[in-house]
């Protein structure tokens, strides 16, 4: 999946290197991470088959917050971030609408699941993530990072995860 990381940086060369540490920590890589992903690739990367590829229409490695494609891709993912948010809740709700508490507790029609990825932190259902690693899980969360960093240039780096 691609997802992206929101980074203030002096240069891109800065920001992708500071892209490069909350993907690494991601992965497991470094003292205390976690890992929610097995492996990352950031567009830059020339061994990367998928770079070229129609589904990523020619991402940039870092793209200045400030432009409008920059905005436009920060703006499209907290979008479907949101969608499939929404989407998985109320498909949630039907199902709980029928389930029992023991059917839901035995993840009958993987509504514990369902329960489990919308709570998450981290991982696929979370798409936009700082330069710590820490999960953007909401659009009030991105802006309320957006306003903290108002003095910072800010840039986003895509990335190819997979999990």
């Amino acid at each position: 999946m691609l997802i992206r990381v929101l980074t203030p940086g002096r240069s891109p060369d800065d920001a992708l290197g500071r892209a490069r540490g909350a993907l690494d920590h991601l992965v497991g890589i470094g003292e205390y991470a976690t890992p929610v992903f097995d492996y990352y690739r950031t567009m830059n990367d020339t061994a990367a088959r998928f770079r070229d590829h129609p589904r990523y229409g020619q991402l940039d490695a870092v793209l200045s917050l400030e432009s409008e494609t920059g905005q436009q891709v920060l703006e499209d993912t907290v979008d479907a971030q949101e969608h499939w948010f929404v989407d998985t809740l109320e498909d949630l709700r039907e199902k709980l609408d029928v389930l029992d508490p023991t059917e839901v507790m035995t993840d009958v029609d993987l509504a514990r699941f369902d329960c489990y990825r919308l709570g998450q932190f981290a991982g696929p259902s979370v798409w936009v993530y700082d330069e710590h690693g820490a999960g953007l899980r909401s659009r009030s969360a991105v802006d309320e990072y957006v306003e903290r960093h108002d003095d910072d240039e800010l840039w986003i780096v895509p990335a190819d995860v997979h999990y």
